[in-house]
């Protein structure tokens, strides 16, 4: 590991670790400093790991850094999740996902039978029939851009899949967590935990998808 890729790594998790001691304490000043920042850095990880560590079949960079800029005006938009704001984040995220998928697609997939669909697939499909549909049903005049969504984001976990490597997988599935718990939170039950959860698996899934696509 390279000086700066290093210092990064270490600049990523301490500002990820105050993000989510904001979000636990309700520190509303630092959460909307840290939590920018957080993407901010995430951007760095992407560009350093591509340059100290790129290797043939990596994507090129352009799509990931979009990704991660759209993901940042997300952030910026839930900070205060109006309905309007929440909106604007929906749509940023939901063309963050398309980013992620162009990304993916620029990938070489591995030889063979695509496993990881044999389990995307039915855990997909398990998700939407306990949690994406209420999420669908409850949420009222959203509903189409809820479930366009959701369309969008199962495409991000399929075409991982049917590259067929598990840990770029893995961060797909854990971004899917991310956003159930999120849509869950907001239009079926509010919860306690739901807040700390979403923000922890949505930095995890970030950096498990970097780390696949440039390792």
């Amino acid at each position: 590991m390279t000086t700066h890729l290093w210092v990064i790594s270490v600049a990523l998790g301490v500002t990820a670790l105050l993000n989510w001691r904001s979000v636990l304490r309700g520190d509303v000043v630092v959460e909307r400093l840290t939590k920018p920042l957080v993407v901010l850095l995430l951007m760095a990880l992407a560009w350093s790991l591509h340059w100290e560590g790129w290797v043939p079949g990596s994507p090129p960079l352009l799509p990931v850094v979009v990704a991660l800029a759209l993901c940042l005006v997300g952030d910026v938009a839930l900070l205060r999740a109006t309905e309007a704001r929440f909106l604007v984040g929906l749509g940023a995220f939901l063309l963050a996902h398309v980013a992620y998928i162009w990304a993916i697609l620029e990938t070489p997939g591995a030889e063979g039978f695509p496993w990881p669909l044999l389990a995307a697939v039915p855990a997909l499909v398990l998700l939407h029939a306990k949690v994406g549909r209420d999420i669908v049903r409850h949420s009222g005049g959203q509903k189409v851009p809820v479930f366009v969504y959701q369309l969008v984001l199962t495409a991000l976990v399929l075409v991982a899949a049917w590259k067929g490597d598990w840990l770029l997988v893995a961060g797909c599935a854990v971004f899917v967590t991310s956003d159930a718990v999120l849509g869950h939170d907001r239009f079926v039950r509010e919860r306690r935990w739901a807040p700390l959860t979403v923000i922890v698996t949505y930095h995890v899934a970030q950096v498990l998808i970097l780390v696949a696509l440039y390792r």
